[in-house]
């Protein structure tokens, strides 16, 4: 009986975070740019958005706690010629003075990514994590690609 609550629970918050997630998207102007997408391994549902030159993905992710949403940005795509000692001492800098999300590396991308349980999420803070993702990616991606080379976003 208590696992049959608990997998309800956990569907109940995935249509509610499904809901708040489409919602918040309208809202801030996505509503026609806004695409779902396949999901990817482990992720429940999935959107893709574009700001500027950058481009964001928000992902429901099954995780032993709880679904959690993750918001990433693939920032640049490295190759051969980047100095990746330079650049990555360069984003830990940077990610002295980033709030709610941070740079990280998935192969040979750049991320800026923000992740966090769906429990008690609210309108206010996926608003919060999905402009700070979009805008500090849509801020960095050029003037990283400029000093660093490598290619903006994935190839």
């Amino acid at each position: 009986m208590a696992q049959a609550l608990f997998a309800n629970q956990r569907e109940a918050n995935l249509a509610s975070t499904v809901a708040l997630i489409e919602a918040v998207l309208d809202e801030l102007g996505y509503g026609a740019g806004k695409s779902p997408i396949p999901p990817g391994e482990g992720e429940l549902r999935a959107w893709r958005i574009r700001k500027g030159s950058a481009t964001t993905t928000i992902a429901l992710i099954e995780r032993p706690d709880f679904t959690h949403v993750r918001i990433a940005a693939v920032v640049m795509t490295l190759d051969a010629a980047v100095d990746r000692a330079a650049l990555f001492g360069h984003l830990l800098e940077i990610n002295a003075r980033l709030c709610g999300n941070a740079f990280a590396l998935d192969r040979d991308r750049v991320l800026l990514v923000a992740e966090r349980s769906t429990l008690d999420l609210d309108r206010s803070e996926v608003a919060d994590l999905l402009t700070r993702v979009a805008t500090n990616a849509d801020n960095h991606d050029d003037a990283l690609v400029a000093r660093f080379g490598g290619t903006l976003g994935a190839t």
